[in-house]
């Protein structure tokens, strides 16, 4: 199991180029191979070996490439050939290798588009297309580990809407989703590529900046804020957020510890009055 799991990283970091010769060398020996044993002998099947890995690892096109060189190599190597003239059947059987192999790549392609989309909607909130918490708390672990290592400041800001219950109750459900999609996408057109921003829970956002120092980390969460409060403005929605900020110096041990603080202070910036941002400093 633990090779599997190694040999697959092991392509899976392989540059396209170096997984279509994989393909080629191997279909050439197995082509090797099929012209060296009796012609009653079929090694067709071992064929789907290079054509896995090359659809698999490379992609759909690159499979064709695999698929039409094995149906060549299958062609060629055929014993059958030496015994009589070429016929319409020996045509007609690559065409049908042929056609199978094709079939193949094609459903190794889509089981693989199935197994992406399924990974993406568990890591994914599905109404903002951000981290879902799950996702986040993996980034984050990741994070903080590379904080202590280097000694490196990072940032968590806890994000809520304020009254977002009333929006979904005195509009609808379908507005709600709206605002929460454009609140996503505002923060994301605002932040660095290497930022975290992920949905935590129904209206709460949580946004991760790592590598920065307090003042940095203050100037971007302004910028947040104020964009919000614009593209809160241009559609006439009624919301106002809460935002608590904490930049550690020193990153506690573990994602909940650094997620409950934060959540904290933002509950009582809510208790306080709402509409508000406060960020400090933890040593």
């Amino acid at each position: 199991m633990k090779f599997t799991v190694n040999i697959t990283q092991y392509l899976e970091n392989k540059p396209k180029y170096f997984l279509i010769v994989l393909g080629l060398l191997l279909v050439l020996i197995l082509g090797f191979i099929d012209y060296l044993i009796p012609p009653n002998i079929s090694v067709s099947i071992f064929y789907l070996i290079p054509i896995f890995i090359t659809t698999w690892f490379a992609g759909e096109k690159s499979g064709i490439v695999i698929c039409i060189a094995s149906a060549i190599a299958w062609f060629i190597a055929n014993k059958t050939l030496e015994e009589s003239s070429l016929s319409v059947i020996h045509y007609w059987n690559a065409s049908v290798r042929l056609g199978f192999f094709l079939t193949v790549n094609y459903l190794l392609s889509e089981l693989k588009s199935a197994r992406q989309r399924e990974k993406t909607l568990a890591r994914t909130d599905p109404t903002t297309g951000v981290a879902n918490r799950q996702l986040f708390t993996e980034l984050a672990t990741f994070e903080i580990k590379r904080a202590r290592r280097y000694g490196h400041p990072f940032t968590l800001a806890y994000i809520d809407v304020d009254d977002f219950k009333n929006i979904n109750k005195y509009g609808s459900y379908q507005i709600g989703d709206r605002l929460l999609l454009t609140l996503a996408q505002t923060i994301k057109k605002t932040i660095r590529d290497t930022d975290i921003l992920a949905r935590i829970g129904g209206d709460e956002f949580a946004l991760l900046l790592p590598g920065i120092g307090y003042e940095t980390a203050h100037t971007v969460i302004a910028r947040v804020q104020q964009q919000l409060v614009d593209t809160m403005d241009e559609n006439k929605w009624p919301a106002t957020f809460s935002i608590g900020a904490i930049t550690f110096l020193n990153p506690p041990d573990s994602v909940d510890e650094v997620v409950e603080k934060a959540d904290y202070l933002m509950y009582c910036i809510k208790n306080e009055g709402k509409n508000r941002t406060e960020h400090i400093i933890e040593q």
